[in-house]
């Protein structure tokens, strides 16, 4: 069998009939769709026990809500195919994507094979995405300097097939621990030992986009102790995995630490309880001291230039509470 296909399911009734006939009208691939009901209140489990009495190849199983990544692993343990996927219920694959995927993944026995995507509203509009619609065979090296750099590959696991038996060699399961940053820090640990990664550059994902910003940033606000206790954990994994690569390797591994720690602090600037927290001081010591690798690549980090000095020299306290009337007047202009 060439793909397991992986669905993580809590009440996502609206969509989840049109996300498995994608995977069904798939050409030219054998496979198994797995579907895990995280304890859904809707329609939902009813909706994945029908497709599994209809379909052969889906299987189906029921369990308390635990969150996405325990439903994950909970379909790894029972995934024959030789690569694996997870797809949001939400979310549709074009009729090409996994025919595509696996077809230059077994032509050059990569462990990682990755794609673009497209996003569509829940209106139907669609945001173009750049892509050049090449195909990309990377060595070790090369494949941990698109990820680190967010060159064409990205954070999210369902742009992704990963080799099943690497995924098992290496003990990589998904983390039930974290609330944020569970894609980025399972991608980490595969890339780790990714020897061969294949890059097929369209967008054959489609990606929906629910609910509002305004909603988003609420819940980062509710969870903000996990969500810097997440993106700690999501460093020091990242650290480790690159203690024994190449220099270029370490330089865009830090560059990918830079910026994911501008984009906290932009995220907690507005609660001026955090200012003096230890581990916001600890995420500004952390830049400073890598102000070299943050001169050469500020803008890339998310820094205009101004940012970079300020953060550069200013006292922690000062700092943020730039960057607090900095997220005072973006929120303003929305709201406007």
């Amino acid at each position: 069998m060439d793909i397991s296909v992986i669905i993580p399911v809590y009440n996502t009734e609206k969509y989840l009939s049109s996300c498995i006939d994608s995977i069904i009208g798939q050409s030219n691939v054998s496979l198994e769709i797995i579907l895990v009901n995280d304890g859904s209140t809707d329609s939902s489990p009813t909706i994945c026990d029908t497709y599994a009495n209809k379909y052969e190849n889906i299987k189906v199983f029921h369990i308390q809500n635990s969150g996405p990544a325990a439903a994950r692993n909970k379909g790894m343990t029972v995934a024959q195919g030789e690569y694996v996927t997870f797809t949001d219920s939400d979310d549709k694959m074009e009729p090409l994507m996994l025919y595509k995927m696996i077809s230059a993944g077994k032509k050059h026995n990569a462990d990682i094979i990755c794609c673009n995507y497209k996003e569509v509203d829940e209106q139907g509009h669609i945001t173009d995405r750049e892509y050049s619609n090449q195909t990309y065979n990377l060595n070790h090296e090369e494949a941990l300097v698109h990820f680190y750099s967010k060159d064409k590959i990205y954070s999210q696991c369902w742009t992704k097939l990963f080799k099943r038996q690497l995924l098992i060699d290496y003990h990589i399961e998904n983390d039930s621990t974290l609330r944020f940053d569970e894609d980025i820090i399972y991608n980490i640990r595969a890339f780790r030992y990714a020897k061969t990664t294949v890059i097929i550059d369209e967008p054959l994902y489609e990606y929906t986009l629910r609910g509002n910003s305004l909603a988003h940033g609420e819940y980062y606000i509710k969870h903000t102790d996990q969500y810097i206790n997440d993106s700690i954990k999501r460093v020091q994994i990242t650290q480790e995995s690159v203690k024994e690569e190449t220099e270029i390797v370490k330089e865009w591994s830090n560059v990918h630490i830079l910026l994911y720690h501008n984009q906290l602090l932009g995220r907690v600037a507005s609660l001026t309880k955090y200012h003096s927290d230890k581990r916001i001081k600890g995420i500004l010591k952390y830049i400073r001291q890598n102000r070299k690798t943050l001169n050469k690549y500020y803008k890339r980090c998310g820094f205009s230039r101004t940012g970079m000095i300020l953060i550069s020299y200013l006292p922690s306290r000062l700092y943020m509470m730039y960057r607090k009337s900095k997220t005072s007047k973006l929120i303003l202009c929305c709201m406007t």
